[in-house]
């Protein structure tokens, strides 16, 4: 009896499984995907025996490429629903081997109508695969590096690539369906020659060629594209493929290169000759230039613009035998016109080679220069006349002489050779050169600019030469300075005349015996000065004291020696807008206008000091004073005679008053001077009287409210007036030098004090005067010695002021205080004009914020965030911060809250004596009690 299966286990018709299982790979899977059974085409292909695959999952042979859905979904899953599936698998063999297969599963029904297992039948298309990708790839490649774009037969746009729609400028949704006309110009759109186009192809015909088209915004866009019908089905055309390359930059510089041709047509004169030197053809700039027509030239030879003996010459035919040759030529020529006139041409005649690189023609290109040369004749007369009028000299950029004429090197005394190759600098004054004015003489020369004026030179054997020149660049073709020319004509004559002039005049208005201006000198100055109504000029009488006894007694040649040194002295302590005149025997007059009250007080003094200061004669040191008497326009007149009796009033009182001093004429200057100088007068006196005492104001820590330091402040008790501030006082020891002394007894006072307390420091402000006139660094080297104090407790206060002054000073004292381990504080911060520099170039270790921004935080706007600024700048800097004048509590809460350090204020603390600072850091009381009240 037949077996009623088949040979995959299922009942079904044996022959219709044979004939299937012959032709395609067939599997047996149950429903979890393990394979029953392999025919011999899934073997083959895979490469294994029956028994490496029966009984093993199907998925370790098969993958799924693409199954409808765009799902990888599990086979098993899908069939077990009674659902066939169909697609492209990917089927690995022996050693890797890969094939594609287009399968389908199929559920094999049981008894109960539910699937009892699955059947796969399948077709190897790995090649027909193969050959579909790599048609893919070659289509890819190509969209890729040409616009395509796709139209139907009518011309409507079905697609198009990337590269196509950046060439117009175009999004694919812009243009899909849209005709082709939307790429030209409307009126070729409509025309016949466009509809041909259309009929062509759709007759199947290929257009190639270079199209103009127009883009986004009406760019235009050149193509190199070729149009192809692409047939369907039944062979007719179904579609036209565009394939194109931008031409564009290519095809605008061939249309650059014609109308440059274009253009040298137009300007230059273009002949063309055949070989032998006949002409061929000629534009009309040549034609209008020689007065020919073109019937009259063409077909004759070259030679008939030339003189005649010249056509026939052996070096004219040699021209053209070269020419020929393909050697170009390139000169000025001179030729003759029809009527015989003659005219020069800047001219190139080019050989033009034909492909086998043979001269063929030759064309000549030429510009008429006759117009030139004419002006180039006159140019070179007026420079030959230049030549002989005057000196010229020629320099190289660097100052090296060139060429010099004939009349340059007789106003010097040289030969040619003794000048050409050597620097400029030799006709300079000694030491002139080295000069930054004179380095930036030849800087601006080489830049190109004009120089001219009166210049003092040395001619040979030192002999001093006075010459009017111009010094001017030559220029290159790109508008590059090329050398200097310089045009000269010797005036020293004329200065001599002129110097001789200057000097009588100036004898006029000198004194003889100092060279000092004289008492017309003076009178001229003031009344210049004094030209408004309002103007503000100071009026200095002088008298020497002590004069006359160095007269009697060393004679009258010593007296005018002392006359002279004081008046050097004199010239040397004023400004430039400033005058001193000698108007008697040992009498002088300085007139300085603009000056304030203080101002003329400190020149004053000033003049007292350098004047009295001793004379040298012969071992002798010669001693003389000085008195002054100061009127002041508009307040004491505003006439010079007036300013001069008014001062030569206040003079008398000056000496009226111990001499040596000055005295003002106003009664009001003089009263405040005098009182000035009582001052003065008690400082001195309550230094050594022991006036002066020191009061200590605590810095804290912010959060621990414990003392960090104590800042000495220094106060005066004066016995008639009572304690004075230092806001008083400070000034005028600024002023009168008393600082120095008062400096020193601060510092050296506050290192004893603070000796007492070894747990905190103690800082010291020290005045930019200080800085100024001592060696700080040393000062305090030797008082920390003296005291034993620790300088490393030591913090020094300056204000800006000490950085502005004399920055370098400043910063080699910072130095040397940072050497000895001192530390630094800029005080005031934020009322300078360059704190954050000062701070980035200088050694500070802290920074001191002035109490109007800590008044600010609270009534201001934007003054909390001032403070926050420079706290984070501090910080950032690496410098400690410590806020001045914190006098509330709620400044205190938002320093607290902001991260600042230290304060110092009379919320937490006053000023307080030597006693009271040690009561407060032994926990006693007043510092704690006020700390309490704060909190």
């Amino acid at each position: 009896m037949a077996d009623p299966t088949g040979p995959f286990g299922f009942p079904s018709q044996r022959g219709v499984i044979d004939a299937i299982g012959r032709d395609q790979v067939m599997l047996h899977l149950d429903l979890d995907g393990i394979i029953v059974e392999a025919n011999r085409h899934f073997l083959t292909m895979v490469g294994h025996a029956p028994a490496e695959v029966v009984g093993r999952h199907c998925g370790l042979f098969l993958t799924p490429g693409h199954l409808p859905g765009g799902e990888h979904q599990d086979i098993g899953s899908v069939l077990r629903a009674g659902l066939p599936q169909s697609g492209q698998f990917r089927c690995v063999g022996h050693a890797g081997r890969e094939h594609w297969l287009q399968a389908s599963f199929h559920p094999v029904p049981g008894e109960q109508g539910q699937p009892s297992g699955i059947i796969l039948l399948g077709t190897d298309i790995t090649a027909e695969r193969t050959r579909r990708m790599d048609l893919e790839w070659q289509v890819s490649a190509i969209r890729k590096s040409y616009a395509v774009i796709t139209f139907d037969m009518s011309g409507i746009i079905l697609d198009a690539n990337q590269t196509f729609l950046d060439a117009v400028g175009y999004e694919l949704e812009d243009i899909q369906g849209r005709h082709h006309r939307m790429f030209v110009e409307p009126s070729y759109a409509h025309g016949a020659e466009y509809a041909a186009f259309w009929r062509d192809l759709a007759r199947g015909h290929h257009r190639a060629g270079q199209f103009r088209r127009i883009g986004r915004g009406g760019r235009e866009i050149w193509l190199q594209a070729t149009y192809n019908p692409v047939s369907g089905p039944d062979g007719r055309p179904a579609k036209v493929v565009k394939y194109a390359t931008v031409v564009t930059e290519e095809t605008l510089r061939q249309a650059e290169h014609q109308g440059q041709i274009a253009a040298l047509h137009k300007a230059l004169c273009v002949v063309s000759f055949d070989i032998d030197g006949t002409v061929i053809d000629a534009n009309d700039v040549f034609l209008d230039a020689t007065g020919y027509r073109l019937s009259e030239v063409r077909g004759r030879h070259h030679g008939i613009f030339m003189p005649q003996d010249d056509a026939g010459s052996a070096e004219h035919t040699e021209f053209w035998a070269s020419l020929s040759r393909g050697e170009h030529k390139s000169a000025e020529f001179k030729r003759l016109t029809r009527d015989g006139r003659e005219i020069w041409l800047q001219a190139t005649y080019n050989p033009i080679l034909d492909h086998s690189g043979r001269p063929f023609r030759v064309i000549k290109y030429a510009t008429d220069i006759t117009a030139a040369k004419l002006q180039h004749a006159e140019n070179q007369g007026q420079i030959t006349a230049i030549h002989k009028a005057q000196g010229v000299i020629t320099f190289a950029l660097d100052g090296t002489i060139l060429d010099a004429n004939e009349n340059f090197l007789a106003m010097m005394g040289y030969r040619q050779d003794e000048v050409i190759g050597h620097h400029h600098r030799g006709m300079m004054e000694p030491g002139q050169a080295e000069t930054p004015e004179y380095a930036e003489f030849w800087r601006i020369l080489r830049a190109g600019q004009f120089h001219s004026g009166l210049y003092k030179r040395i001619g040979k054997n030192g002999r001093i030469v006075w010459i009017q020149a111009s010094y001017n660049p030559i220029l290159d073709l790109n508008g590059r300075p090329l050398k200097i020319i310089k045009f000269a004509t010797d005036v020293t004559t004329n200065v001599a005349l002129a110097e001789a002039f200057e000097d009588a005049k100036r004898q006029a208005q000198h004194d003889a015996a100092t060279s000092l201006p004289n008492r017309v000198r003076l009178n001229s100055f003031m009344t210049s000065a004094l030209a408004h109504p309002d103007a503000r000029l100071a009026v200095l009488y002088l008298d020497l004291d002590k004069f006359k006894p160095i007269n009697d007694t060393y004679g009258h040649q010593v007296g005018d020696r002392v006359l002279g040194e004081v008046a050097d002295r004199l010239r040397r302590s004023l400004g430039h807008d400033q005058i001193a005149a000698r108007v008697g025997g040992d009498e002088f007059v300085i007139a300085a206008p603009g000056l304030t009250d203080e101002q003329v007080e400190a020149l004053c003094q000033k003049l007292i000091d350098v004047v009295t200061a001793p004379i040298q004669h012969e071992g002798d040191a010669l001693h003389i004073g000085m008195s002054i008497g100061v009127a002041i326009s508009p307040i004491d007149g505003t006439l010079p005679d007036e300013l001069l009796r008014c001062a030569d009033a206040a003079l008398y009182s000056s000496k009226q008053n111990g001499r040596g001093t000055f005295s003002f004429y106003a009664s009001t200057l003089n009263d405040r001077l005098l009182a000035y100088r009582g001052l003065v007068e008690d400082m001195r006196r309550g230094l050594a009287a022991g006036e002066f005492f020191l009061e200590y104001q605590p810095r804290f820590d912010t959060r621990g409210r414990s003392v960090r330091s104590v800042e000495a402040l220094v106060r005066w008790h004066h016995p008639e007036r009572g304690r004075i501030g230092p806001v008083d006082f400070i000034p005028i020891a600024e002023r009168s030098g008393l600082i120095m002394p008062l400096g020193e007894w601060v510092l050296r006072t506050a290192c004893q004090a603070a000796a007492q307390w070894p747990a905190i420091g103690v800082s010291v402000n020290v005045s930019p005067v200080q800085f100024h006139n001592t060696d700080v660094a040393e000062l305090v080297r030797r008082v920390v010695e003296e005291t034993g104090f620790d300088a490393s407790r030591l913090e020094v206060e300056v204000t800006e002021g000490v950085l502005l002054e004399d920055a370098e000073r400043a910063r080699n004292a910072l130095g040397g205080l940072k050497a000895l381990g001192v530390k630094l504080a800029m005080d005031d911060f934020g009322t300078g004009y360059s704190s954050l520099s000062s701070l980035r170039s200088f050694p500070f270790d802290v920074i001191k914020i002035d109490r109007q921004f800590i008044n600010d935080m609270e009534d201001r706007d934007g003054g909390r965030e001032v403070v926050q600024a420079i706290l984070g700048l501090g910080k950032a800097l690496g410098l400690s911060v410590t806020a001045e004048g914190v006098e509330t509590v709620r400044q205190l809460t938002m320093l607290t809250a902001d991260d600042c350090i230290e304060v110092q204020g009379y919320l937490l603390a006053h000023p307080m004596s030597l006693e009271s600072v040690s009561t407060l850091l032994s926990g006693g009381g007043a510092g704690k009690h006020r700390e309490g009240q704060a909190a």
